[in-house]
Order: structure tokens, then sequence, then C-alpha cells
């Protein structure tokens, strides 16, 4: 079995860099903590999509270990398609528009 593409939405993108420079504002620890703690887990969601719960009918969803932040993506046939990277405080499914069928 081969690995699939990661694509990321541009507003996922949009969403790790307000996250980044969040982080950064604080400290630049924490902000490497960040982007170490995500690029972990879209390793994982890449290799194993099947191992995060379906979170809506269309999507999984991989939460972070340490950070309050979801990664919420698509499986397609060839492809990861990352739709938002969502902080546990947003409103819940605010990124719904997103996804496709």
């Amino acid at each position: 079995m081969s690995r699939k593409l990661l694509c990321i939405r541009f507003e996922a993108r949009e969403e790790i860099n307000a996250a980044f420079e969040w982080y950064l504002q604080r400290s630049s620890r924490a902000a490497e903590a960040f982007l170490s703690e995500l690029d972990a887990a879209l390793a994982l969601v890449v290799s194993h999509p099947q191992f995060h719960p379906v979170y809506t009918e269309n999507t999984r969803r991989s939460i972070l270990e340490r950070l309050p932040y979801s990664v919420i993506f698509q499986e397609k046939d060839d492809t990861i398609l990352v739709v938002a990277i969502a902080h546990a405080k947003r409103r819940q499914g605010y990124w719904a528009k997103r996804v496709k069928p």
C-alpha cells in the first residue's frame, strides 16, 4: 500500500500560520512545539488515515496530543485532504462548507 498525497486547503494553511504566529508571539519554543506536533499528526494521518475516528459523515479527525487543535481531513482514493486545523474553542463545524462530498 502506497502513501497517499497530502493536500492542505488554503484555509487550513491560514489556520496553521495564525496558530504558529500566536505561539511565536509568546515563545519561539512554543511555536516550534506546535509545528512539531502538527507534523507528527499529519504524518500519522497520511500513513494511517483509518486509525482516526470518523468525525462527520465525510471527515475524520486527529486530535493533537498536547495542544488544543484537531486536524480535520477527508480520505480520498489517492489523497488526504486537510480541510481544517481547528482550535478546540472555535465553533464546531465552522469549516463544514469546505468539505467536499
